[in-house]
């Protein structure tokens, strides 16, 4: 079809095990007020994405139990205020995100598996406001949850693994803030967590690990601000965290099961020339060479 394979312009209908796929446009798209319930669908091979959710703050769909893969943008994609739910959909092998959004949109994803995509699981930008919850991410081709472009963005409960460049990761932008609470991000290639430019992030509760590498667990550019509280992080690269940018570090474990093979560097905290660090007595740190070094 030249436009959508099913459509909604201001109607919400049941959409029940539908194939769309082919499509010129999304597989399944959502606008203009919808609150469509869409489930049970299989969307592939569409031109943009699977499932395209898009126009003003009551659009607002539920989008579950989906099979959304190989289209030529999201195998979920959100933007321009739409603010549907997004839960339990299986979004893999898309040639950007598994699920996407932007343009000021607000979802609220939940429960959902995206995996293998070419780019990044979830991935948020253009001022988009997502709450993350309880996703599992792996095996795609930059990070498992990305944010670039002023969003704001909530992750929590999510399981980011073997992704190929970052668990978490935040691309330069200009004023990014993000809560980032009990999430779990191990074994990814890079860096569990990587903070560019822009952003404010804070994060509580998480388990960050990765064995064997020389990379940091967590990278904090300049021009980045980042608090790290109660979090566990466990490797033995250079260091669990390196920063160039601003950051707070209040009671958390440092664990390194093994010295690096190469020798220091190898901190609990590696300060860079340019760099503040606030770190607190109640933090404990375990095998590594040094708990704090700077320049």
């Amino acid at each position: 079809n030249f436009y959508a394979g099913i459509g909604h312009d201001d109607a919400s209908p049941l959409v029940i095990d539908n194939v769309c796929y082919a499509n010129i446009r999304a597989g399944i798209g959502v606008s203009e007020h919808s609150k469509a319930i869409v489930r049970g669908n299989t969307c592939y091979g569409n031109r943009r994405a699977g499932i395209g959710i898009r126009t003003f703050e009551d659009t607002q769909p539920i989008i579950e139990d989906n099979d959304c893969y190989q289209n030529d943008m999201a195998g979920i994609g959100t933007d321009e205020h739409a603010a549907p739910i997004i839960r339990n959909n299986r979004c893999y092998e898309n040639a950007l995100a598994g699920i996407g959004c932007q343009e000021g949109a607000k979802p609220i994803i939940i429960g959902n598996k995206c995996y293998r995509n070419k780019q990044v699981g979830i991935g948020s930008m253009g001022e988009a406001q997502p709450l993350i919850v309880g996703n599992e991410c792996y095996e795609n081709g930059l990070a498992g949850i990305g944010q670039r472009g002023n969003a704001h963005t909530t992750l929590i409960d999510n399981y980011c693994h073997h992704n190929k460049t970052a668990g978490i990761g935040y691309d330069e932008c200009e004023s990014g803030v993000s809560t980032v609470l009990n999430n779990r991000v191990i074994e990814n290639a890079l860096v569990t967590v990587g903070i560019h430019s822009g952003w404010t992030v804070d994060l509580s509760g998480n388990e960050l690990s990765r064995q064997g590498g020389k990379p940091p667990l967590v990278m904090v550019f300049q021009g980045a601000k980042a608090t790290f509280t109660k979090n566990e992080f466990t490797g033995s690269g250079v260091a669990a965290i390196r920063s160039q940018g601003a950051i707070v570090v209040k009671d958390n474990t440092f664990k390194c099961p093994a010295p690096r093979k190469g020798g220091p560097p190898q901190f609990a905290v590696w300060a860079l020339e340019g760099s503040t660090v606030e770190f607190a007595d109640d933090n404990t740190v375990e095998g590594w060479r040094e708990a704090v070094v700077g320049p």
